[in-house]
């Protein structure tokens, strides 16, 4: 039997994660991993971090792709089918890093859990082109890019009173002056990409026209504006399962034929268990539960506060995998209550830090999309240090793709294990409760029966007492410790 060892390296550090993001050398983040449909547009940043500038190169690229050796944005259009292992170099003046990339041109999206950031939980109906605009800088400009987020997603209220004469959706010629199009081309040039919402029915929740019976029409549209991801809701529709999986798979078909890698969410709020059907309409995520509410615990009719949200969650690890995700809806991290659709008028003053720490962990060991909603243009530095944690996203965007399971409760804690690709587990001890846990773990309860050796943490000690065959933890309330064992 070999050796393990406790890694505590996903405790979120004391440290400005933001502010030393760009020291040192090079270190790649995020995914190592991503997928394309043949015969599209490909646009991939690689994620990588250390003193600027850092030059790019890149190994056995696909024909039809270019690295641009400053930024390490990926493009081009790779014709056929196959399976490429690219080795990427980063360069700067403290040295020099290697990492491969795997490159997947075949039939899946979302190789990993996509990251971004989407506008509805705090800006409702008042996005427009300025705040895309703005946000996508933000995702440059405070690191976020550089750890692997992608996505700058426009929800709702981006539509125009009707569709043009010919059935075409339009844009709010107000709010989007120079049109999708021009602000598609704005986000790529960042190496980043544009999602955008519709509906399964003939009208948005925000009553905007819907896609229902517009799907290939709305779908060749979005194609031609360079849209990468749809989020499809649920409104305005009959509430029956025949619907959900005619309306989803039709829309579904519509964007694979359109010529364009478009991911596609669906968000019907986990009516009929879209876990069992969503991959087979075309889904790569789909929604579990209701909209979150910025608080806790506690949540009014047809929302759902954190808690709620993650007990949903259990027994649904067996429906995820790569290209095909459970979405327990957006983060709320860094909202503090502000979010025009999340904050409940004022009612609801948000989470504290520990708690949004908590919840970037748990949905980080539940594969979730990682979906920021915050206002990204005025993060402080406990958001950052949140959302900006390269450990704890790492095992998100893990390759092997398994969702945590929860195995065990303790002491009113919950323990969850994670299989990591390389071998190793990850581990997260949370407690739900106002008091402080003391929880002891035997190692043969994680799936080991040697003692493990106790390796410095990022930050303080949490193990306050090892012995042969178990170890002692000390859990604040609300807070869910993550840690590895990996091998020796």
């Amino acid at each position: 039997m070999k050796y393990f060892s406790i890694l505590l390296a996903l405790i979120f550090s004391q440290q400005l994660i933001s502010q030393t993001l760009y020291e040192g050398i090079p270190v790649f983040h995020g995914a190592k991993i991503t997928g394309n449909f043949p015969n599209t547009e490909f646009l991939f940043t690689v994620p990588a971090t250390g003193e600027r500038p850092i030059e790019f190169t890149a190994q056995n690229l696909p024909q039809g792709l270019t690295i641009e050796s400053s930024t390490g944005i990926i493009r081009g259009m790779v014709k056929d089918k196959g399976s490429y292992t690219v080795k990427i170099f980063a360069t700067n003046a403290k040295g020099r890093a290697g990492e491969n990339l795997k490159i997947e041109i075949g039939d899946k999206l979302c190789l990993t859990p996509p990251m971004g950031w989407n506008s509805w939980n705090v800006f409702t109906s008042t996005l427009d082109e300025k705040l895309v605009m703005e946000t996508a800088d933000a995702m440059v400009s405070s690191g976020m890019r550089d750890l692997g987020y992608q996505y700058i997603n426009m929800d709702d209220y981006w539509h125009a009173v009707s569709r043009d004469a010919d059935g075409k959706p339009v844009a709010n010629p107000e709010k989007f002056p120079h049109g999708i199009k021009w602000l598609s081309d704005y986000v790529h040039s960042k190496g980043l990409k544009l999602g955008i919402y519709s509906d399964a029915g003939d009208k948005t929740c925000g009553k905007c026209f819907g896609g229902f019976q517009h799907e290939e029409i709305d779908a060749k549209v979005y194609a031609e504006w360079g849209i990468d991801l749809l989020k499809y809701d649920f409104c305005f529709v009959p509430f029956k399962k025949t619907e959900a999986l005619t309306r989803y798979k039709k829309m579904g078909d519509a964007l694979k034929g359109s010529g364009r890698s478009i991911a596609y969410s669906l968000c019907n709020w986990g009516l009929f268990n879209p876990w069992e059907w969503g991959e087979s309409v075309g889904g790569n995520y789909w929604r579990t539960t209701p909209d979150i509410i910025d608080t806790w615990n506690g949540a009014p009719f047809w929302y759902g506060s954190f808690k709620s949200i993650l007990k949903k969650q259990t027994k649904l690890d067996k429906y995820a995998g790569p290209g095909h995700w459970n979405d327990p809806d957006m983060m709320i991290v860094g909202n503090y209550g502000k979010g025009k659709a999340t904050g409940g008028g004022g009612k609801y003053k948000g989470l504290s830090d520990l708690e949004y720490q908590t919840h970037m962990s748990m949905w980080c060991m539940l594969n979730a999309p990682l979906l920021s909603s915050c206002d990204l243009r005025n993060m402080n530095e406990a958001t950052k240090n949140i959302l900006l944690n390269p450990e704890i996203i790492a095992i998100n965007q893990d390759e092997k793709g398994e969702q945590a399971k929860l195995i065990l409760k303790k002491n009113s804690t919950w323990v969850y294990k994670k299989n990591l690709s390389n071998g190793s587990i990850a581990i997260a001890v949370f407690n739900p409760t106002t008091k402080e846990k003391t929880v002891i773990l035997n190692y043969s309860e994680l799936g080991y029966n040697e003692r493990a050796k106790i390796m410095t943490p990022v930050t303080q000690p949490i193990v306050s007492k090892v012995e042969k065959d178990k170890m002692q933890l000390t859990i604040k309330p609300h807070e869910a410790l993550v840690f590895k064992l990996e091998k020796n």
